[in-house]
């Protein structure tokens, strides 16, 4: 089973063309076609990995402007909050104009309070912590040394928190946020490998976009980018998150679950909008690792 949890997150996406500039002031004005709302965040990553898993569970808030996209059952457990944050981007001739934030950081404790009675863990179980500092997860070391089976994060807040992690995933940016900008890739190696030994970590994975990903375990590894065409990076993070879970939970190597990871992301940003892969995905990438 893979548990899912974390910060929920709201993308709206509004779609129109552009043919003229406003007599108000010098921005395009934007005629709407369309417009459509998912799950981001957490949700995200949650359905890139049950349109391939069935045997995944989701646990997060929501709040009564988006009630409609919210139907509990035995897979979900949603609690009630007063705001869950609001990302709206506006496309206009298909290419991303502007990005409307609309958020406040969530007080309620309930979901970490009951997340544990909600789920029924294993050792074996997989759990995935999608924390974007929205506030859903109080406190990661307290859930991280609470949890049964293998916690795998994606990190908003220092690394520090989420020290003892089975695998922690941060971009390179958060990774530098932590140890400092690395002048070169050797730099960068040293300092994964001297974080991965100081937080207690299985596993290190570091993002690096256009330059791949960075694994670091018992020895470290480096994955090219497979973007072949990049389209919208919106959740390619949840995406690469959601490989890797899929990977641990079928009993995959770390290597293999890694560059799983990584080809299902370059699929994810070759697509428009917050992109869920699905089962043929992850059969095709998977193919030439197992």
């Amino acid at each position: 089973m893979i548990y899912v949890t974390g910060d929920m997150i709201i993308d709206e996406y509004i779609y129109g063309t552009t043919t003229r500039i406003s007599p108000e002031a010098p921005v395009p004005i934007v005629d709407l076609t369309s417009r459509e709302r998912r799950w981001g965040g957490c949700g995200n990553v949650y359905n890139n990995i049950v349109r391939v898993y069935s045997q995944a569970q989701l646990a997060c808030y929501y709040d009564n402007n988006n009630s409609y996209m919210f139907e509990e059952n035995d897979n979900h457990k949603f609690y009630l909050t007063n705001k869950i944050p609001l990302k709206t981007r506006i496309m206009s001739n298909n290419r991303y104009m502007s990005r409307i934030d609309d958020e406040e950081h969530i007080k309620s404790t309930e979901l970490q309070d009951d997340i544990f009675n909600h789920w029924n863990m294993t050792e074996n179980g997989v759990v995935v912590l999608s924390d974007y500092n929205k506030g859903s997860i109080k406190d990661p070391q307290k859930f991280i040394k609470e949890c049964k089976g293998k916690v795998l994060v994606d990190p908003k807040l220092s690394l520090d928190n989420y020290k003892g992690a089975y695998l922690l995933k941060p971009n390179k940016k958060e990774f530098e946020d932590y140890v400092g900008v690395c002048k070169n890739p050797k730099e960068l190696m040293a300092k994964a490998q001297l974080t991965r030994d100081h937080l207690e970590l299985e596993h290190l994975v570091v993002t690096l976009g256009e330059d791949g990903v960075l694994l670091v375990g018992d020895t470290i590894e480096h994955y090219e980018s497979v973007v072949e065409e990049v389209y919208d990076v919106t959740g390619a993070g949840d995406t690469f998150m959601a490989g890797l879970a899929l990977g641990v939970e079928a009993k995959m190597s770390i290597s293999a679950s890694t560059r799983a990871a990584n080809k299902l992301a370059g699929i994810a940003v070759s697509h428009n909008g917050t992109y869920a892969i699905n089962g043929d995905n992850w059969i095709e990438v998977i193919k030439d690792l197992i």
